[in-house]
Formats: C-alpha cells, sequence, structure tokens
C-alpha cells in the first residue's frame, strides 16, 4: 500500500499577483451574465478533518455547526466527500478502513442516522480518493489510488441504489495514482487527477472510454492537483494546486488554460476544492491552518478579490474536501391543474435550482410541503399535493421546499372553482293525462358549475289558478350532480278527477343557481263516458 500523497510542510502564507487575461475577463463576464440571483443566508459547509479522521459541518460564514454523525461508520483517512440530495446523505470514502485497509465508501443522513456503506458489488475499492456522484444517473463515481494494472488505480462506479457496480473504461486516458474527481455532466464525462504525472485525465460516464488527457496549455504547469470543480457555465475546468500555489483553469474540450488571482486570501496548503456558479466563488480548506480556526478555509471571487472563513466553534484540524449545501431555490412556481367542471384539484412541485454536482456545491429539495388556500386564507388540513374543493372561491398551493440547510416557498397562480350551477332542459313541452291520472315530464338537469350542488333541488310548482286541481311531487334530489354532469329526472304530476283543461307548469332549482327555470304544458283531459 503507498503511503497518501501528503501536503508539503507549512508554508507563509504570500499574496499571489494578478495572472487575469482577456481570455479570463471573458469568462469571469459570461459567469456572471448565466448566474442566478445571489445565494441565501441558508449555506452549510461540510469537511474533513483529516488527522483526526471526522466529518464536520458550520454555516457558510463559519458559525454553528459541529462534529458530524457518521452513524458508526469509519472515516478514517476520507479523501473524498460528496452530497446526494434526493436522499438527504452525505457520502466520503475513507481510504484505509475495513479488511486489509483497502477502504470503503460510506454514508449517513444530514440530519442524523441513516447510516451506511455503499454496496460496490465487483468495482474496485483500494485506497478510494475522491467521489462525485451523478444526480441523473444516481451513479457514484470514485477514483482508487491502488489496484489496477501496475497497482497505479483505477476510476470506479457504483449506483446508489446497489443494482450495479464496475470499473469504468479509461482506454485512452492515464490513470496513475488518480485523486480528485470531478464530473461534467452535462458533457457525460469524468475527469480525475495523476498524482504520480500531475495530469488531468477523462474517460466517458457512460462506460464506452473515450479517454484522454486534457489539454491545460496555458495554465501554471501542476505540481500537486489537491481539487478539481466544473464550471457548468463557462464550459470550464478548474483545479487548485497546493504544492505550486496555483488556482488554474482550461477548457474542458481542451486549451484556454490560465491562472487565478486568490489576492490576499489564505492560501496553506489548500485540498479540496468546491465552486458555486451562482456567485462566482471559489472555495477550499486550508490544511496547514491545523487546528486554527481562522482562516479554516478560503475563497477567492471570479470577479476578483477573497478571503478567508473563520470556523467559531466547529471541530478543526487539517480541514480538507469542502462542500456545500444550500437551501432550496426556486425558478418556477407550482401549477395547478383542473380538469374542466370539476372540483379535483392537483398541485405540481414548481421548479428547483438543481444541484452543482461537479463542482460540489448542492441546493435540490430534499422534501417537499404543501399548502392550500382558498381566497388567500390557508385551509386547515390541506397539506396533500391533491385538494378536492368543497366552496366556490379562488384557490392556490404553496410549496415549501427543504433540505438540511434551509428552505424556501412558491406559490402557484390562483384558479377559481366555480358553485354549482344548474341548466334545466325538457324532454317535449308538454305532457298528458287522464282526470285523475297522472303525466310524466322528463326533465335534464346538467350542473355547469365545477362544484356539486350540496342542497340542490328540483321543484315543479303548477299557478295557482290551477287550485287543487293539479299536485306536484316533491322536489327530486340534485345535490349528487357533480360538476360538468348530467341527469334526466322524470317528474309525475297528479291531475285531479275534476281536473280538465291546459295548465302551464313552472320547473326551477332551489338552493343553488340556475341558468333560468323551464315551463312545460299539462293537458288533462276528462274521462269518456
Amino acid at each position: 500500500m503507498r503511503a497518501r500523497p501528503q501536503p508539503d510542510p507549512p508554508k507563509t502564507f504570500r499574496r499571489r499577483g494578478s495572472t487575469f487575461g482577456v481570455g479570463l475577463l471573458a469568462a469571469v463576464l459570461a459567469t456572471l451574465l448565466w448566474a442566478v440571483p445571489g445565494a441565501s443566508a441558508a449555506e452549510t459547509i461540510y469537511w474533513s478533518n483529516y488527522p483526526q479522521n471526522t466529518l464536520a459541518s458550520a454555516n457558510l460564514d463559519g458559525s454553528g455547526g459541529g462534529r458530524f454523525n457518521t452513524g458508526g461508520k469509519p472515516s478514517e483517512g476520507s479523501e473524498g466527500l460528496a452530497i446526494d440530495s434526493a436522499t438527504g446523505r452525505l457520502y466520503w470514502s475513507s481510504f484505509s478502513s475495513g479488511p486489509g485497509n483497502t477502504g470503503g465508501i460510506f454514508f449517513a443522513g444530514l440530519g442524523g442516522g441513516d447510516a451506511g456503506q455503499l454496496s460496490t458489488g465487483g468495482a474496485t475499492v483500494n485506497e478510494p480518493s475522491g467521489i462525485a456522484i451523478d444526480p441523473v444517473t444516481r451513479t457514484l463515481y470514485w477514483t482508487n489510488y491502488d489496484g489496477g494494472t501496475g497497482d497505479k488505480g483505477t476510476v470506479s462506479w457504483a449506483r446508489l441504489d446497489g443494482s450495479a457496480a464496475g470499473d469504468l473504461n479509461t482506454s485512452g486516458a492515464t490513470v496513475d495514482d488518480p485523486g480528485p474527481i470531478a464530473l461534467d455532466i452535462a458533457g457525460g464525462r469524468v475527469f480525475w487527477a495523476n498524482y504520480s504525472t500531475d495530469t488531468i485525465s477523462f474517460a466517458r460516464l457512460d462506460n464506452s472510454g473515450g479517454g484522454g488527457n486534457l489539454d491545460i496549455s496555458g495554465a501554471t504547469p501542476p505540481s500537486t492537483i489537491s481539487g478539481l470543480s466544473v464550471n457548468p457555465a463557462t464550459g470550464q475546468l478548474y483545479w487548485i494546486d497546493n504544492d505550486g500555489e496555483h488556482i488554474s483553469r482550461a477548457n474542458l474540450t481542451g486549451g484556454g488554460g490560465g491562472d487565478f488571482d486568490y489576492s490576499t486570501a489564505p492560501f496553506l496548503d489548500p485540498y479540496g476544492m468546491a465552486f458555486d456558479p451562482a456567485t462566482g466563488k471559489i472555495y477550499w480548506a486550508n490544511y496547514d491552518n491545523g487546528n486554527v480556526p481562522a482562516e479554516a478555509f478560503g475563497f477567492a471571487n471570479l470577479s476578483g478579490g477573497g478571503g478567508g472563513i473563520k470556523i467559531a466553534s466547529a471541530p478543526v484540524e487539517g480541514p480538507q474536501l469542502p462542500v456545500i449545501l444550500k437551501g432550496p431555490s426556486g425558478t418556477g412556481a407550482p401549477v395547478i391543474t383542473k380538469a374542466p367542471k370539476s372540483a379535483g384539484l392537483s398541485c405540481s412541485q414548481g421548479s428547483w435550482a438543481a444541484d452543482y454536482a461537479g463542482s460540489f456545491v448542492y441546493q435540490a429539495p430534499h422534501t417537499y410541503a404543501y399548502q392550500w388556500t382558498l381566497n388567500g386564507v390557508p385551509i386547515v388540513g390541506a397539506t396533500a399535493n391533491a385538494y378536492t374543493a368543497t366552496a366556490p372561491g379562488a384557490y392556490a398551493c404553496t410549496v415549501t421546499a427543504a433540505n438540511v440547510s434551509g428552505s424556501a416557498a412558491q406559490t402557484s397562480a390562483p384558479v377559481q372553482v366555480n358553485a354549482a350551477n344548474f341548466k334545466l332542459a325538457l324532454k317535449g313541452g308538454k305532457a298528458s293525462a287522464k282526470a285523475g291520472g297522472k303525466a310524466t315530464f322528463r326533465v335534464v338537469a346538467t350542473n355547469t358549475g365545477d362544484l356539486a350542488g350540496a342542497s340542490a333541488k328540483l321543484c315543479v310548482k303548477a299557478p295557482k289558478k290551477a287550485g287543487k286541481e293539479v299536485k306536484a311531487p316533491k322536489c327530486a334530489s340534485l345535490k349528487k350532480l357533480a360538476g360538468g354532469a348530467k341527469r334526466t329526472i322524470k317528474l309525475r304530476v297528479r291531475a285531479r278527477k275534476s281536473a280538465e283543461g291546459r295548465y302551464r307548469l313552472t320547473f326551477r332549482v332551489r338552493g343553488a343557481k340556475s341558468t333560468k327555470a323551464v315551463k312545460a304544458t299539462l293537458v288533462v283531459k276528462a274521462p269518456k263516458g
């Protein structure tokens, strides 16, 4: 087993001179134009304390946090961290745990509990180093510092659900003690840094090979690459060199290399790298800061300048591998779906900013909560994504997305639900009966509203001049007639023995809205003889 590449002895902090050029300025402008509004205060940074074999977290401003609960799973020599937002888990590699000290990949819930070990099947696990998660295919990739051809290591993968695993086809690429790793999800490639050759290589995520070595011409030649990140907005790969004291860049397609100016930010054997495309900030952990809380982490802005982060109370000792979890950010309000003439409503989740999985900044929601309102007032107990309206008015739904770092809410446009409204039509305009008999009228009632008529009735009324010669039946119930439904109702009108002639009857709805009443003629004939 080879020894893990260790950072050099402590260096004196120094200011780096500016190396911005025209190409970098264009990249910065492109990033700023693409970026979404600045991050909210709900941001958490996680890291590994390498000498302690522990993990820790704090708010991004350094406050709060503490030691991360690994659920009893080993974290010896953690060389990689990544977050799976869908399950709310933090994953890490353990460089030297387990039988033979070949290591493993473990996880625990960001909120505590839910700890376990990733099922890696037949994939190589031999001193695993960098890890990264593809949230689309639900696959975790990692580099193995040992094993493989000539014990030069491998790049391996496993589905997060344990359904498949293997070693990645890296044909055409250099694999020589691979360490840091980053995913270009849009381009379908994985990048890794080789400790022994100080090169950056790549292969296709779909296991079809297509490997090669990245052309980084224009950037300062690296000596020890300790972190990689992808900027999806500009199509660039960033890396941090803890020995050569550089932060550099190159195009994902090769070329266009250069260095960044990290100004007066603390740069003490940085180990690990995260980049937030939304704010244009690069973060790193200062391994050689030891257990000093001040400037345990540094950051640099693409637009210039930088600074340090002081950890107030969380444990710090040889920090490395920063990953950042931000609270969810809404990008599109939820939408209510309502079928015509229906009281059934359903609410979508809305759209939310996705993880920057290639740059180790995460923000996708872990849970969603719903609240329905009627005319702006919350409906008690209406907290599912579907709701059946019981009263007319304007309905809206608010979706609150949350992860361990924070929450955000978006509200739909209101949708109008209309009260029951009945339209009546007669099948035939008249009916006949013999004196002392009955006449049957067929009335078609259609509910043109959205709601059922809770107390709606169909009634018939004879004119006053008919006196007691015509007896109307009891009203027929319409309360089960849902929105958009129609039904033919038979009403039988009795003619007294003394009745004879023509009578004008009125059919109307009571207990609900109706377009208008309808009229029909009852013809009563005297019995023969």
